[in-house]
């Protein structure tokens, strides 16, 4: 059972850095392809966050929490939601003075 234990606590630390550091380099490409970054970052935020409660680490836990909020930021802010920003036309169409 503890050998178990720890393969599932392994797991969780190693997948969690592996995907946080593919979330890094896709956000580094600056290329279209790296919003996915932000989706890397949050799979790696669940993961640090499932391990640091099997664990007892709360300082892992309210940085992985904080974290996620950035990266629920990021997709957002990337282009995967759907955006509610409606265009003034009287702006948009009247030349700059």
């Amino acid at each position: 059972m503890f050998e178990n234990t720890m393969n599932i606590n392994v797991w969780l630390e190693w997948s969690g850095a592996l995907i946080g550091i593919m979330g890094a380099g896709l956000l580094a490409t600056h290329s279209r392809v790296a919003k996915y970054g932000w989706l890397c970052f949050l799979v790696a935020n669940l993961l640090f966050i499932a391990w640091a409660l099997r664990i007892g680490a709360t300082g892992l836990l309210v940085q992985q929490v904080c974290f996620t909020l950035t990266s629920l930021l990021g997709i957002a802010r990337s282009g995967f939601l759907p955006s509610n920003h409606v265009e003034n036309k009287n702006e948009s169409s009247s030349p700059a003075r």
